[in-house]
């Protein structure tokens, strides 16, 4: 019967969320390309009813060469640009970093931003993992830092037992919310499902670029099952991120 249906809404468990992990600012990466655009993101989240947002955009050696200053700049003038009601919607922001060849010097110089509780958002290539990613995890614990690896679900070279090695490390795992969609294929769809359903993420995002990849969260469906461990999740974040 289709009363007693085995499927409900991801946007259902939303309400009141912050969402950490995105690419709300214009201009800076290959996220928002405008004001326009991020006031219209800003009009999608309240929709998929998340209270706020923390922005992320790529620092990454070779593409996007965004400093502490430089994504401070892009707040402070994406705010001013914005009606009140949407520069109030964005509560801070930090970055998402590729650990790449020069993610070692940022560490040294300590030239990062970090999201609320010294939470610092790492990414890995899509083609293959950091030779050194061991001793930079370590080196972030010793800076007094709490790293979060985005999306790992989406790295097809890692296994779910390596990204468990990383999580004993101290290391939290971000869940992209299209990954439960097989937004990004069914290889990041299962590890996605088989990590929420371990209770293995601290985190969960958007990583929304545009529009569309809002939209798409709100048609996003998951088994009836997973819901406990999705409302975990999500009191663990808002724990965290707080108004």
């Amino acid at each position: 019967m289709f009363f007693f249906t085995k499927k409900v809404f991801l946007a259902d468990a939303i309400d009141g969320l912050i969402d950490m992990h995105n690419h709300v600012l214009p201009n800076i990466d290959d996220g928002s390309d405008s004001l326009e655009t991020t006031s219209s993101m800003i009009k999608w989240y309240r929709e998929l009813g998340f209270s706020g947002v923390y922005t992320t955009p790529h620092t990454m050696e070779d593409y996007y060469g965004n400093d502490a200053e430089k994504i401070k700049s892009s707040f402070i003038e994406t705010k001013a640009g914005l009606s009140i009601d949407d520069a109030g919607f964005i509560l801070g922001t930090a970055s998402e970093y590729m650990m790449d060849g020069g993610f070692e010097d940022i560490l040294k110089t300590k030239n990062f931003l970090t999201l609320p509780g010294n939470h610092l958002l790492f990414e890995f290539s899509y083609f293959q993992k950091p030779f050194n990613s061991e001793e930079l995890i370590f080196e972030m614990s010793n800076l007094d830092l709490k790293p979060i690896l985005a999306h790992p679900e989406r790295y097809r070279y890692l296994s779910i037992q390596q990204m468990l090695d990383f999580a004993n490390r101290g290391c939290r795992l971000q869940l992209n919310m299209l990954s439960l969609s097989g937004h990004y294929g069914s290889d990041a769809k299962k590890k996605a499902l088989d990590l929420l359903k371990g209770n293995h993420y601290s985190f969960i995002a958007t990583d929304a670029h545009k529009q569309e990849h809002l939209s798409k969260i709100k048609d996003i469906q998951i088994d009836k099952k997973l819901v406990p461990a999705l409302q975990r999740l999500i009191k663990t974040q808002m724990s965290v991120f707080e108004k």
